[in-house]
């Protein structure tokens, strides 16, 4: 009966409108709100909890909001997107997208136009390694390496893009050597490819010349070999005689020819025709040179060539006044030519056909 009575007493003071009753504790809070539509509250705050026994409790650390985690403001990014290379749209850092994956069109799978050194072998190259390493099997110009290329690849010496021979590199991508036979411009004063100091040669180190015409130096390597044998170097051997350019007697100003009875230049005693041929090969230089015309009178107070015979007693001041020259085969003579610097009338003597003037000499060729 007491049990009847106490809910009596509490359903008098509870509305009837939509009432809701639980064997459960309820829980409350503190602020209540009702749905217009359905008449079911809402209640906010913190939660009330009611025991059985009718004692109510409230817990201050819940709020009754659930939580959903931690929250932040939305972000923008600074990062340009990177862009799908091969969806036809030029994105991001592509500089081409043509929507395919051929690499020998316009643009190629990387997105990027054809290019020498993009690894891809285009129409106009010979290679493409990839890589700008021209001394490598494809050059950084996508040739194949070739000598004359400018570039040293493997089996050449050096590589100076050129086919000169007088330089540091030569033809065929060889280093310049001394006895190579090529003179290196500037820095080798020779190279015949001996270099062994021979007569118009090189000096060991292609430095300087052998022994040559024009050192100033008076050479007889072979008087059989005219280029390896001088009569004179540089300056006048004797007066009246001239030094030619090939280290050669010149003759063309000696005034007489004396050949009066054994001391004949070209044969039987006297002075003939022999003895002018004679006379005319050394006036010219020419070993086929012949007199057409001369005259014959007394020797002059001046140098020439002197009798020829030596077995002739010739003297003056003492002393027998011939210079031997040796024979003269560039001449085309292969007795022994001497010569007399002065005073063959002194010396020699002589009448009006012992003589053959060399103003009145005439030869050819």
């Amino acid at each position: 009966m007491r049990r009847l009575g106490w809910m009596l007493a509490l359903a008098a003071c509870t509305p009837t409108q939509n009432m809701m009753t639980t064997g459960s504790p309820t829980s409350t809070t503190g602020s209540t709100t009702e749905d217009e539509e359905t008449g079911i509250q809402t209640v906010t705050g913190h939660p009330t909890t009611v025991d059985t026994d009718g004692t109510a409790t409230t817990d201050p650390t819940d709020t009754g909001v659930t939580s959903q985690g931690p929250t932040s403001e939305p972000t923008t990014s600074t990062t340009e997107p990177v862009g799908e290379c091969g969806n036809g749209v030029p994105e991001g850092d592509e500089l081409c997208d043509d929507g395919n994956a051929d690499d020998l069109d316009g643009c190629t799978s990387k997105c990027r136009p054809p290019e020498c050194g993009d690894g891809i072998m285009h129409e106009g190259e010979d290679c493409d390694d990839g890589n700008q390493d021209s001394t490598d099997d494809c050059t950084a110009e996508c040739l194949f390496p070739v000598c004359g290329d400018g570039w040293a690849q493997p089996g050449e010496e050096c590589d100076d893009g050129n086919t000169k021979d007088d330089d540091a590199c030569l033809e065929g991508c060889v280093a310049a050597a001394c006895g190579d036979g090529l003179i290196w411009g500037g820095v080798e004063a020779c190279d015949d490819g001996f270099n062994d100091n021979n007569y118009n040669g090189c000096a060991p180190g292609c430095g300087k010349l052998g022994p040559h015409c024009g050192d100033g130096i008076v050479d007889k390597v072979d008087i059989n070999q005219p280029k390896g044998f001088e009569y004179c170097d540089g300056k006048d051997p004797h007066a009246g005689v001239g030094c030619t350019e090939d280290c050669i007697y010149d003759f063309s100003s000696v005034p007489q020819l004396y050949c009066a009875g054994t001391c004949s230049w070209g044969g039987a005693s006297g002075c003939d025709q022999a003895d002018a041929d004679v006379f005319c090969k050394l006036r010219t230089g020419d070993p086929a040179a012949k007199a057409t015309a001369f005259t014959l009178g007394q020797p002059l107070e001046a140098g020439g060539f002197p009798c020829s015979n030596i077995g002739v007693p010739i003297e003056l001041g003492g002393e027998d006044p011939r210079i031997s020259l040796g024979p003269l085969p560039d001449f085309g003579i292969a007795k022994t030519v001497y010569y007399q610097v002065a005073q063959i009338k002194t010396s020699h003597g002589g009448n009006a056909s012992s003589t053959i003037i060399g103003a009145t000499l005439k030869c050819t060729p």
